[in-house]
């Protein structure tokens, strides 16, 4: 039996936002308060395989949650990564659906002060009821 894609099943309920190629919501082992995911609706396995339409409303998407989030959360930056063919055989992260990753953040945040891997937990229900209130 094929495993489905986690990406491909996400449920209404946990989307921050929705448009025409993509939509956005909280990633399920945040490095930040605020870390959240841009996702193409359709499965393309790397940023070379998407149509340009789609990359376009995948960029203006980037573009207006990163102004939410300053916005709204009162970040200082972002980080900007896009996420395909991973790289760590072992990863128990491996997708081979191209998403985006919006990860917020400060001077102060654990991932300066971070000595080594960072210990990363699942987000709560409660924590990601308010990030998508907080960015809808």
């Amino acid at each position: 039996m094929k495993k489905e894609c986690v990406f491909c099943t996400i449920k209404k309920e946990e989307k921050i936002l929705e448009t025409k190629h993509c939509y956005v919501y909280p990633d399920k082992y945040p490095l930040s308060r605020g870390h959240i995911l841009i996702v193409p609706k359709k499965h393309y396995e790397s940023i070379m395989a998407m149509p340009d339409e789609v990359l376009f409303d995948v960029i203006k998407t980037v573009k207006l949650m990163e102004k939410r989030l300053i916005q709204r959360l009162k970040v200082e930056g972002m980080d900007f990564r896009e996420n395909y063919r991973p790289f760590v055989p072992e990863s128990n992260l491996r997708k081979a659906h191209i998403h985006f990753h919006i990860i917020p953040r400060t001077f102060k945040d654990m991932i300066y002060r971070a000595k080594g891997e960072i210990k990363r937990k699942e987000i709560s229900e409660k924590d990601k009821a308010w990030l998508i209130k907080k960015l809808k």
